[in-house]
């Protein structure tokens, strides 16, 4: 048996209690410390705004290859080895710089932080430096933002309205800093975030889209087959309006969209303007009698590109054209127009106003509407898709100045809907469809405005033709949900 003196010492100032041992240090604040030590600068950063950063060159060098060959110089044959002091960036300002240099000592950001003021300049940073995971990270952070706003700023409440202005003005920032031609995720999607926002005339010439942001969004989304809310004559009445407001320097409105009243000079400027953006306006798609009787009459379209859409239409004669890019999409929106003093729980609208569905404890059908106007000729189509269901559910369309109830109620009298349980319903009418639907399905809704018929189908299959003989000039997409009912326009 060992004594107790073969037991090895104590260490100096310790006991026989046991005591918690001091936590390692972290090696990731250990570097955040050492970037703002000056007694390890030993290299000098230049950026765009003229301010200097100071950093480590040999933790700079061995984090990417781009400030190993800056730092080291490869180009100079004479002396592969010379090291370089002091190194210049003209498209990198000290905010981003500050953001990078964090992200290479620690491979997080914690003290210089992302924000709505910063994202653009910081993601062209992180490709100039090909820093995949960083520029992952911004995406991550900028879908956040066009969802929620940015939270770091207290001073702004972000609605629908307020984030569809910070989508554009992201996308304005974005091609002032890159360039019209670019192709890269965060092109991808800010164009997509603003294709479905619907551009109004009216808000042209006062949001924050700017004539380079509408030219890239234009070029990027002609003849795609994504999602799209603004209807190309719309389009194309949205970039005039802009153009004119640029170069009058004043509000024109919606009022004098087709006005040219103005003398030779400002014409020739309104064209300059207009001419690299016009290419990318569909005319193919718009009504030819509004070819003929609004746009040749401005002299603004080259004589070819007008050519070319009736040759266009000649040769689809037989087919029917959407007049709008893309698939249609729109937000819905909600307004309670009883006189009751205790109104029913509001349906909840989430996903930037694509998703609604109502309280699991509403008995009575709340009917919501689609923020799209369905106008003109042509063939209109959208797709939702039903996340639950507890109860029978209707989807359909309904005249601009009507409202759709539950069928069977007394209030019934307008609209055309599919209902879940598999009948088609047209005003007081109903008639069997066999085209119930349920969770996990998609109800593809088709209507013609030129023959004024409404088709409903569930994930793709047509089951029967509802004819509107009285379809109103302007409809409305609208569904109607009662005890947990959940759609998503896809």
């Amino acid at each position: 048996m060992a004594s107790q003196s073969d037991n090895p010492p104590n260490p100096p100032n310790s006991s026989n209690s046991s005591q918690p041992s001091p936590q390692p240090k972290s090696l990731e604040n250990d570097l955040r410390k050492l970037l703002y030590d000056e007694r390890f600068y030993d290299i000098s950063l230049k950026c765009s705004d003229n301010i200097i950063l100071n950093a480590c060159k040999n933790i700079l060098a061995s984090r990417t290859e781009v400030f190993n060959e800056y730092i080291f110089d490869k180009s100079k044959k004479n002396n592969a080895n010379q090291q370089r002091q002091q190194l210049e960036f003209d498209k990198v300002n000290s905010i981003a710089m500050k953001l990078i240099l964090e992200y290479l000592y620690t491979s997080k950001n914690e003290k210089e932080t992302l924000n709505v003021s910063n994202v653009v300049e910081v993601y062209y940073a992180a490709i100039f430096f090909k820093l995949d995971d960083l520029q992952n990270d911004i995406i991550e952070y900028t879908m956040k933002i066009l969802r929620e706003g940015d939270k770091t700023d207290e001073t702004i409440t972000y609605g629908t309205e307020e984030l569809n202005e910070l989508a554009k003005k992201l996308l304005s920032e974005f091609i002032e800093k890159f360039s019209l031609d670019v192709n890269n995720d965060m092109s991808k999607l800010l164009v997509n975030w603003v294709a479905k926002i619907q551009l109004f005339p009216d808000n042209a010439d006062g949001d924050s889209l700017s004539l380079m942001g509408l030219q890239h969004l234009l070029n990027k989304t002609f003849e795609t087959k994504d999602q799209f809310a603004t209807y190309e004559l719309t389009l194309f009445e949205y970039t005039l309006v802009k153009t004119k407001h640029i170069i009058l320097e004043e509000k024109t409105g919606s009022k004098k969209i087709y006005d040219m009243n103005y003398d030779s000079n400002v014409i020739e400027r309104i064209k300059d303007r207009l001419m690299p953006l016009l290419p990318f306006i569909d005319l193919r798609i718009i009504d030819p009698d509004d070819v003929v009787l609004k746009l040749e009459p401005l002299k603004l379209f080259p004589q070819e590109m007008i050519t070319d859409a009736y040759r266009y239409r000649i040769e689809k004669k037989h087919e029917l054209l959407q007049p709008m890019r893309g698939r249609i999409t729109f937000r819905w929106k909600y307004e309670f127009e009883g006189k009751s003093k205790n109104p029913p729980s509001p349906p909840i609208i989430t996903n930037n106003g694509f998703t609604v569905e109502v309280d699991s404890n509403i008995k009575n059908y709340q009917s919501i509407m689609g923020d799209l106007v369905i106008k003109g000729n042509g063939i209109h189509k959208w797709d939702i898709s039903v996340e639950n269901l507890n109860d029978t559910i209707y989807i359909g369309i309904c005249g601009i100045d009507e409202k759709f109830d539950k069928p069977g109620d007394k209030t019934y009298q307008y609209g055309w809907a599919l209902g879940s349980d598999g009948y088609v319903y047209n005003k007081r009418d109903w008639k069997r469809n066999n085209g119930k639907f349920t969770v996990g399905d998609v109800v593809n809704i088709t209507v013609d405005m030129t023959a004024k018929h409404c088709y409903f189908s569930i994930n793709n299959q047509t089951f029967y033709e509802a004819i509107g003989y009285a379809f109103p000039d302007e409809l409305y997409p609208f569904v109607s949900l009662n005890k947990g009912g959940k759609l998503h326009i896809k």
